[in-house]
């Protein structure tokens, strides 16, 4: 499918969304870096979720330490979309998902770094895991095979790619790898990330619709 703006969405419609998805989930991230890791409370309710996933540890513990790992197995499986979009020449596509993932892979990694977590009391381990580099791996690639999707991705693929970066977060807090608010932060900094780079390269992601073909012997439409 050769790369384009895609229609079927009104102009004005199309542009206060490009606008409004970044800001939104940009705002999300910093309200939830503000509230989980800079208050008292954020920081108690953060360290406690870990209590309620104790049964799920318990229960499939293993499984979820090999969702955990997942990220270079998806790596290496995306080199099939990719293959296919450089002999499909879908270079905005093939652009979107390679920034979408190193992007996403390095800033959670400078703002791991970076972002300061104060001693607000014993709540957990004090060092700063915020964003999940992890999920924000895995959540960027999900991106990429939904943006290098061949013929382009219809809902039922981006659903079925979204629970995957959804079950990353998931095993991350459930083999207590990271906090809940550095997941919820690794998934909002994907979407951010995400949602510019679409705006700026306008790749054609809109699956191909078919056309009905006209009967046999059926009169011309008028026109």
């Amino acid at each position: 499918m050769p790369d384009g703006r895609a229609g079927g969405e009104p102009e004005g419609t199309a542009r206060r969304r490009a606008v409004l998805v970044p800001l939104v989930t940009a705002a999300a991230f910093c309200l939830v870096y503000g509230l989980c890791a800079r208050t008292a409370a954020g920081q108690r309710w953060d360290a406690g979720t870990f209590r309620d996933v104790v049964v799920l540890h318990d229960a499939a513990g293993p499984l979820f330490r090999v969702v955990r790992s997942s990220p270079p197995l998806l790596l290496a499986a995306a080199a099939v979309p990719a293959g296919l979009a450089v002999a499909a020449r879908a270079w905005r596509r093939l652009a979107a998902a390679a920034i979408v993932l190193a992007v996403s892979a390095a800033g959670a990694r400078v703002l791991q770094d970076h972002l300061a977590r104060p001693y607000l009391g014993d709540h957990g381990y004090p060092q700063n895991t915020f964003p999940s580099g992890h999920v924000a791996l895995a959540a960027a690639l999900c991106v990429g095979f939904v943006l290098l999707w061949p013929g382009g991705a219809g809902r039922a693929v981006v659903a079925a790619w979204g629970g995957v970066a959804v079950l990353s977060a998931l095993a991350n807090v459930v083999t207590f790898a990271h906090r809940p608010s550095d997941v919820v932060g690794s998934l909002l900094l994907v979407a951010t990330v995400t949602a510019v780079t679409v705006q700026a390269l306008r790749p054609d992601i809109t699956p191909a619709v078919a056309v009905p073909r006209r009967p046999r012997g059926a009169p011309d439409e008028p026109r």
